[in-house]
């Protein structure tokens, strides 16, 4: 419960981080951008008590406004995750109606289509039966990375997709996801700055 909290807070402050680039992106310096993502993650909101009466302001984290999606998973082996070359690198799974693609290399899976896939609590079961089959080290190169951990990165990917417009050369890139020690804890901010560096 405190890892899905967790990841719902860092999930929000990325996605607020998204929106406010897209907005401020022409005008404000990175620095400027970066300031504004560590403190973004609570909005205000108006709670209204009568039809025509409102309170005052009341500040909550983005996470406690927005409720857990619901997925169609009840179990990582759902996914009937099946290696497809007997050599332990090429992999299917199934989700919904549709089958799916999955690479592992040392270090790194590599799922096709990733972008397709939205709902966090699937995409979180899909993750696990993934690092059941090949764990994913962390980013120092020691601990090994959860499945919450690697659907943060995944999600992050999917943000990225969806706000790249269609003539973006970076789009393609973000349409598949690799999961891999060195994009632990990155947020959509940091995925794009490492691509201008």
């Amino acid at each position: 419960m405190m890892q899905t909290k967790r990841f719902a807070r860092r999930f929000a402050g990325a996605l607020l981080c998204a929106v406010l680039l897209t907005g401020c992106a022409a005008q404000d310096p990175p620095e400027h951008a970066a300031d504004t993502q560590t403190t973004a993650a609570e909005t205000t909101v108006l709670r209204t008590t009568a039809p025509q009466t409102t309170a005052a302001p009341e500040t909550v984290t983005a996470a406690e406004t927005e409720p857990m999606q619901t997925g169609i998973l009840s179990a990582a082996a759902d996914i009937a995750l099946t290696d497809t070359d007997g050599q332990g690198t090429h992999y299917r799974f199934s989700y919904g109606d549709a089958e799916y693609s999955a690479v592992y290399t040392p270090d790194n899976w590599k799922i096709i289509d990733s972008w397709k896939i939205t709902v966090q609590a699937d995409i979180t079961l899909i993750c696990e039966a993934l690092s059941a089959e090949h764990p994913i080290h962390g980013a120092d190169m020691v601990s090994y990375r959860d499945a919450e951990d690697l659907a943060f990165e995944w999600v992050q990917h999917n943000l990225a997709y969806q706000l790249l417009g269609d003539d973006s050369p970076w789009k393609k890139n973000a349409a598949d996801v690799d999961l891999n020690p060195a994009d632990q804890g990155k947020t959509v901010y940091d995925l794009y700055r490492d691509r201008l560096d």
